[in-house]
C-alpha cells in the first residue's frame, strides 16, 4: 500500500508542454478506453494503481482488476486501458501513472526534469446514483459522498479547489467561509455553517 499526499497526486500536467486527453479517462460501456499523450518525444513507463481514499487520505493498491497497453512506449502515442469489471454497481476510481525514463545522459551539467503525470481513471456503474451532502460546523466543511460515483469539487465559496471525493467517501475542508456555493463537476450546492457549541 502506498499513500500519497493529495497535492502530488493530484499532479498537474499544466507545468509541461504536452497534450493529454481525455482527463478523467472514463470506462464505459465497454472493456477499454484510450488515453493519449502527445506534444512529446520522450520515452515512457506506465502504471496503473487503485486509488482508495481511507480517512480523507488517498490510497494507491497495485492491482489486477486492469491493465494498460502497452507498458512502455515512445510518445506521441495513444495507449489503451482495459478493465476486467463490467455491469458494476459501483464505481471504481484507479490511477494512470506515466513515468518518464532517463534515456539519454548529458554532459553540460545542466538539470534534467523527468515529467510524472498521474492520471484519475474511472470505471462507469451500470447505473449512476449521485448523492453529495454537506456539513460545516465552525470553518470545517464536511463533504460526504452517499453515492456510487466520484465528485470532483471545483471551487467553495468562489475559492478555486482539485478535490476528488470518491464514491462512499468523506473529506473535510478546513477554513471555509461560513456560508457559500460548493462548484462540482455534477452541479452547484448551497452549505451554511454551524457555530460550534
Amino acid at each position: 500500500m502506498k499513500r500519497l499526499a493529495t497535492a502530488m497526486i493530484l499532479s498537474s500536467v499544466a507545468a509541461f508542454a504536452l497534450t493529454v486527453h481525455p482527463i478523467p479517462v472514463k470506462i464505459e460501456g465497454k472493456k477499454y478506453a484510450e488515453f493519449h499523450l502527445g506534444d512529446d518525444t520522450g520515452k515512457y513507463q506506465v502504471f496503473i494503481k487503485k486509488w482508495k481514499q481511507e480517512n480523507g487520505e488517498d490510497v494507491l493498491e497495485d492491482t489486477k482488476e486492469i491493465f494498460v497497453f502497452p507498458k512502455i512506449f515512445q510518445a506521441p502515442k495513444t495507449i489503451k486501458i482495459y478493465a476486467k469489471s463490467k455491469n458494476i454497481e459501483q464505481e471504481q476510481a484507479y490511477r494512470l501513472i506515466l513515468k518518464e525514463l532517463n534515456i539519454k545522459k548529458r554532459n553540460d551539467n545542466k538539470t534534467v526534469v523527468l515529467k510524472t503525470l498521474s492520471i484519475p481513471v474511472f470505471v462507469k456503474p451500470k447505473n449512476e446514483t449521485p448523492n453529495l451532502k454537506t456539513e460545516c460546523v465552525g470553518h470545517t466543511l464536511r463533504l460526504i459522498n452517499n453515492g456510487n460515483v466520484h465528485f470532483k469539487i471545483l471551487s467553495i465559496a468562489n475559492k478555486k479547489e482539485v478535490i476528488y471525493v470518491l464514491s462512499n467517501q468523506t473529506k473535510e475542508v478546513q477554513d471555509v467561509e461560513n456560508s457559500g456555493v460548493i462548484e462540482t463537476n455534477r452541479g452547484f450546492y448551497e452549505y451554511t455553517c454551524k457555530e460550534v457549541q
